[in-house]
């Protein structure tokens, strides 16, 4: 459990990337990007990720829309939830950039591109290597239907737009349940300070994905705020240089598990990680409206 939560959620597969020159992401609200903040790196990376036991590599390159923010609401026919992932790699050597579309309906088809590069521009990866499309898969984070992660019920560990939509929102309730997934995790341990390490890992996972209503997203912060031993700091800054309430724990090695909030209760990450959500007009499309 110690190494997961060392890893990031997509740390899995690394391969040193082509020698070809970088060229930069598409800016989110902007159609004419200017030149934005540089987050220097060492070095290239992975343009590949194992997510539920498979190893997948997707391509960059859609084009700038214009966008506007908007409040969250139905998704319109056609319409998929979109959110865009950044993630320091490799102790800092390397940022991995996700972008996934994802339906309302569980069982739908979902799709996601990577790319890898070692620097930021615009909230964007300025990719550094060449990256090879391939198709998503159907029931997010499932590749098939009868897959576990599909046919498992909507939980906390395994959170469905359905579930997200009635899970409770007070944060007494959600912290109890909280807590028994990870000491369960744990498989049973209750000593120290682990098991609200792995939960505060767990809801931080949950709020990185689609479909989580702001009122749940508000409730969740009570629920970390409220745990033993956090630390908050004000004016933390995440991986694109948001900033937030910052709400840490130690964590036996490395830096703190942490997880950041705007004022709105926006979830915004962490300082080696940065989350958007939006919607989408289809699958591989640019947003035509971001929530956050």
């Amino acid at each position: 459990m110690n190494t997961e939560l060392e890893d990031s959620l997509a740390d899995a597969l690394r391969a040193k990337a082509n020698a070809v020159a970088p060229s930069r992401m598409p800016r989110l609200g902007r159609a004419a990007p200017a030149r934005g903040r540089l987050v220097p790196l060492v070095a290239a990376a992975v343009a590949a990720v194992a997510i539920g036991g498979a190893a997948i590599v997707l391509a960059p390159g859609d084009a700038a829309p214009a966008v506007k923010v908007a409040t969250p609401g139905a998704l319109a026919p056609g319409e998929v939830y979109y959110s865009l992932r950044l993630t320091s790699q490799a102790n800092g050597q390397a940022i991995m950039e996700k972008q996934l579309w994802q339906p309302r309906q569980r069982t739908g088809e979902w799709r996601q591109r990577m790319a890898t590069g070692r620097t930021i521009e615009n909230g964007r990866v300025v990719p550094a290597g060449a990256v090879t499309p391939r198709p998503g898969g159907k029931c997010y984070p499932a590749y098939k239907v009868t897959d576990e992660n599909c046919t498992a019920p909507g939980s906390w560990l395994n959170p469905t737009v359905d579930f997200l939509a009635t899970a409770p929102r007070d944060p007494a309730t959600i912290g109890e349940q909280f807590h028994a997934a990870a000491v369960a995790q744990l498989e049973g341990d209750q000593s120290g300070d682990l098991a609200y390490l792995v939960e505060l890992r767990m809801i931080g996972e949950l709020l990185a994905g689609n479909g989580v209503p702001p009122e749940l997203s508000g409730a969740l912060r009570q629920v970390v705020a409220a745990m033993p031993g956090i630390a908050v700091t004000e004016g933390m800054a995440n991986l694109t240089g948001a900033q937030g309430t910052g709400y840490s724990l130690p964590k036996p090695k490395g830096n703190p598990q942490t997880v950041i909030f705007k004022a709105d209760n926006t979830y915004l990450g962490s300082p080696t990680e940065s989350i958007r959500h939006g919607i989408a007009p289809g699958l591989g499309q640019p947003p035509s409206r971001m929530l956050d």
